[in-house]
């Protein structure tokens, strides 16, 4: 590992109580799938010659199977013979390029820093070596002199690097930690070369393999130490770096584990733990779900420069583990394409050549230690970084959905091929694939969310589509009536004001060759119903179970898991409540209880022992330590509700009583939020409210489900009984209604 790495390791320690670990919970949870999303096997069966595995499950490697296939240049070469465009024109500027010639010799350094030049030949040979090596890949036949020239690169660069920091040994300049990005995107850029090069039998195994020790021991740790990290006070893109480095190093050097970690801290699959996630992590990084599927990044407050980078990073994530077979594009019904499309459009001009207004939700800089609020898009200039050719190139013409602000970019951003450190090179060359062809698929991903009482409908356009009828049904299989048309070139969304009932939505495609079948349909209560009751007061020995409606209408028997110690203590009425120790017991609550919850109602009976302990938790929701909501009996100056989009350890959205909640005797506890009012109910009776709850649990997550606990800290010393989760908002005399 760099020795600049260990000086620096306290990059990650901040001064909040959340970012502890709670080590005592370890394998509480079912272990995640992960992956393939949805749809991958399918798209897998008709674009590639045989399926394979997913290397998260495997840990068995497709080679060469990083940015580009196998497949990928037996495909590109056939273009550039047919002199298909746009493969001929960038193979041709890549054989006049100046980086790409025979005579050039590399300038390896034993040790390399990000505050002085010494990077800079880093840089350069990485260049060379790239376009060297598609040189060789590309040409038909393959010319081995390129092969050559790029082995001798690999081979000096293997033999003399030890060492990669910040500032050289003996400097009094500022140390930034930015060593650590460096080792991401250089090490992701030096495996993408040798991924390529593997395969050439005129490198010698023996320096093959002294490459791969060299990211191994130079690169790797670095990476892999910020992802064990989980680092929220950084910006995504430190974490998005070290996603690739680690990804792409796993790949080339055959190390499953170093594969799965990146893959697992992207989609923040905890595999059973209570394990936290930095701001590149899927759900941090695209901080708020605005309505149309716009997907705030994390970065867009700081300037559209950084945010494009996470675009360009991130498609290379995405791509590298699609070569893998699994698929990060897809999770979250796509939320990585909310992203683009939302960095996208903030890098566009209207029709009268001014910036697009972007909708945005306040979030802090993560990288201050006070607050620094961000509150709107920073659109001072565009950026035409080339970030978007495997965004475009996947959920366009892989997957024939529309993606019309990344589409523009495309054409706006590709004669920007490679000249900068942060971006692969020759993008639209390696990674352009024929437009979609395929029959135009019907519209997909719709979401339906009662969201300030009315319902809020976003979907996934369709290649082709030149508007989308928008219905209503009482039955979840029609007949459905049409409500509205939304053309293809607006935002897709629409919010419906339906009379009180129980409604079925369904989005279909027009125009020329319009599927007959529409999308997905979501069914929306109006004003809202029981989503889940648990009584949890153990009748006839039933103890955790409740009774859960499922996204679809039907209700099903769950079970939590009691915990830690938790047992069966006096409830309110001569019956049984649990009862929670103050130290690691709690109750797990079963899973999808908050999915795709806007307005809601949650409410319980809580019973607290003296003393009241601070920040210990009735309720914890959430994504990880960083991304939750909660109810706590006792914290800053009173009983509070909480939720945090992760951002920054600032980013908490309070609804805060004046006062802590009583103790020795049953108190009924209530949240409600519609739009982004959130009140706060102590025995019938509001006692707190806030008009600035922005998030909901549908923003944040609900890997993580308890009552009694929260994370890391101890668990609540007192009992609960009757748990309930209501989509909607109950209205005060109902809430009241329920304290009796």
């Amino acid at each position: 590992m760099s020795k600049k790495f260990v000086e620096h390791a306290s990059l990650n320690e901040l001064p909040n109580p959340t970012r502890r670990a709670l080590s005592l919970s370890l394998g509480l949870f079912p272990m995640l799938p992960l992956l393939p999303g949805v749809g991958i096997q399918t798209a897998r069966a008709a674009l590639a010659p045989s399926a394979v595995a997913p290397a998260s499950a495997s840990g068995v490697f497709r080679h060469p199977g990083l940015l580009v296939t196998e497949d990928d240049f037996t495909r590109i070469r056939a273009s550039i013979q047919a002199g298909q465009e746009p493969w001929t024109s960038w193979w041709n500027t890549l054989c006049a390029d100046r980086f790409a010639t025979l005579d050039a010799k590399p300038f390896p350094l034993p040790a390399v820093y990000r505050a002085d030049n010494s990077k800079n030949a880093m840089y350069v040979d990485i260049w060379r070596a790239w376009r060297l090596v598609l040189r060789w890949k590309l040409s038909d036949p393959q010319d081995n002199r390129y092969a050559d020239k790029a082995v001798e690169f690999l081979d000096a660069w293997a033999s003399t690097l030890k060492e990669i920091g910040t500032v050289p040994p003996g400097s009094t300049a500022h140390d930034d930690h930015t060593f650590i990005i460096l080792a991401g995107i250089q090490g992701h850029q030096w495996a993408q070369i040798g991924e390529v090069l593997r395969s050439y039998p005129g490198w010698a195994p023996a320096n093959l393999k002294r490459f791969q020790q060299m990211l191994l021991t130079v690169f790797a740790p670095i990476s892999s130490a910020m992802l064990s990290k989980a680092p929220i006070g950084s910006h995504a893109n430190w974490d998005m770096a070290s996603l690739c480095g680690a990804l792409a190093i796993g790949v080339f050097c055959d190390r499953p584990d170093l594969y799965r970690q990146a893959c697992d801290y992207f989609a923040g699959n905890n595999r059973g733990q209570l394990v936290s996630f930095g701001n590149a992590s899927l759900v941090h990084g695209v901080y708020f779900m605005h309505p149309g599927h716009l997907g705030q990044w994390e970065e867009s407050g700081r300037d559209q420069g950084h945010a494009t980078l996470g675009m360009s990073l991130g498609g290379d994530l995405l791509e590298m583990a699609w070569n893998q077979g699994d698929d990060l594009y897809g999770l979250k019904n796509n939320r990585f394409l909310a992203a683009a499309e939302y960095v996208a459009r903030s890098n566009l001009l209207d029709e009268n050549g001014k910036p697009y207004p972007m909708p945005y939700v306040p979030e802090h800089n993560p990288s201050q230690p006070h607050t620094s609020l961000w509150t709107q898009v920073n659109q001072s200039f565009q950026h035409r970084r080339n970030a978007w050719e495997p965004i475009y190139n996947h959920y366009v013409n892989r997957m024939g959905l529309a993606a019309p602000n990344v589409a523009r970019m495309v054409q706006w951003c590709e004669p920007n091929y490679g000249g900068s450190s942060d971006d692969v090179a020759y993008p639209t060359l390696i990674l352009r694939r024929p437009a979609y062809a395929g029959p135009m698929k019907p519209p997909s991903g719709l979401t339906g969310n009662l969201h300030d009482g009315r319902v809020l409908l976003s979907w996934w356009g369709s290649v082709g589509a030149t508007a989308y009828a928008v219905k209503r049904g009482t039955r979840a299989n029609g007949p459905f009536a049409d409500l509205t048309t939304v053309p293809a070139t607006e935002l897709l969304t629409y919010t419906d004001a339906p009379p009180d009932g129980i409604w079925f939505y369904q989005i279909t495609a027009q125009g020329p060759g319009a599927p007959k079948a529409g999308s997905n349909v979501v069914r929306v209560a109006v004003p809202g119903e029981a989503r889940l009751s648990m009584p949890l007061n153990d009748p006839n020995g039933t103890g955790t179970v409740g009774a859960l409606l499922s996204p679809a209408g039907t209700w099903t028997a769950v079970e939590g898991k009691l915990l830690g110690g938790a047992a069966w203590g006096e409830g309110r009425h001569n019956d049984k409540a649990i009862v929670f120790d103050g130290k690691e017991s709690g109750l797990q609550l079963p899973a999808g209880v908050f999915s795709e919850l806007d307005d809601f109602t949650v409410s319980l009976w809580a019973f607290a022992n003296p003393p009241l302990p601070w920040n210990t938790c009735l309720l914890f929701v959430g994504n990880d330590a960083y991304s939750f909501m909660r109810i706590t009996p006792k914290t800053g100056g009173g009983m509070r509700f909480g939720i945090c989009g992760a951002t920054s350890p600032n980013d908490e959205q309070p609804i805060e009583a004046p006062w802590f909640m009583p103790v020795r005797r049953w108190v009924h506890v209530a949240v409600t939020l519609r739009g982004n009012t959130g009140r706060l109910y102590i025995d019938g009776t509001e006692v707190a409210k806030s008009d600035g709850i922005r998030l909901s649990p549908r923003q944040v997550g609900d890997q993580v489900a308890f009552l009694g606990r929260g994370w890391g800290l101890p668990s609540f010393n007192g009992r609960i009984q009757d748990f309930r989760v209501r989509v909607g908002a109950l209205s005060a005399a109902e809430i009241a209604a329920l304290a009796r």
